[in-house]
């Protein structure tokens, strides 16, 4: 569900999003909502993946939109909603803004902050504000670049989230990344019960993920 629309003020040098544009060469335009999209019928007992394509929670995107999505959702509260974002802290604000069990999910591909890839918030200020969100946690780490196994762990952990999706680089980005050793001994740092998904993409770093499932 995509009610929001437009390029992503963060830049991430590896956004699917912007070199699908680049490759088809469209602009893209500025942030707005989509009123047709915003109004749209939701259904129920679905689980719903709010603004893929941008950050709902980016600082240019007014209070007032994310209120008014917030308010679908309610309308709509026997769905599930997911909401994923680089500015946990700003969402976290608005937890009451949306259904009781709506998942937070933050991308944090790394402990390391990387200023040259993304203007987005630094990876401890993700999970610091990933950790006021009062309801389901989730992290995403993709695509996942160099870290300290110790220090990530430590800071995934202190979140508490239901699950950690890790994916590798699927563009062709010039990322820093981890070695097979970093990703595993992550995996093995991990507190259990959170859940461990391995992307398709993460194979060619870690050719045994098939092993670990989604244990």
């Amino acid at each position: 569900w995509n009610p929001v629309k437009g390029e992503c003020p963060y830049g991430c040098s590896y956004c699917y999003v912007s070199r699908i544009y680049k490759r088809f060469k469209k602009e893209q335009k500025p942030l707005g909502l989509d009123s047709y999209e915003a109004t749209a019928n939701l259904g129920k007992y679905r689980t719903v993946f709010v603004c893929s394509g941008c950050d709902l929670f980016h600082p240019d995107v007014p209070d007032i939109w994310i209120e008014y999505i917030g308010q679908q959702a309610f309308d709509f509260s026997l769905n599930r909603y997911i909401l994923h974002t680089k500015n946990p802290e700003r969402a976290a604000n608005f937890f009451c803004d949306f259904p009781i069990d709506t998942v937070l999910c933050a991308t944090i591909e790394s402990n390391r902050h990387y200023p040259e890839i993304s203007s987005a918030p630094s990876p401890y200020k993700r999970m610091i504000g990933l950790q006021k969100w009062h309801g389901p946690r989730m992290i995403t780490i993709e695509p996942i670049m160099d870290f300290s196994p110790v220090e990530f762990s430590i800071l995934i952990n202190s979140c508490e989230p239901e699950q950690v999706n890790i994916g590798a680089n699927s563009g062709r980005n010039k990322l820093p990344e981890p070695s097979r050793e970093k990703v595993e001994e992550l995996i093995k740092l991990l507190d259990h019960p959170i859940k461990i998904h391995l992307k398709k993409n993460l194979w060619r770093i870690l050719p045994e993920s098939r092993h670990y499932g989604d244990a």
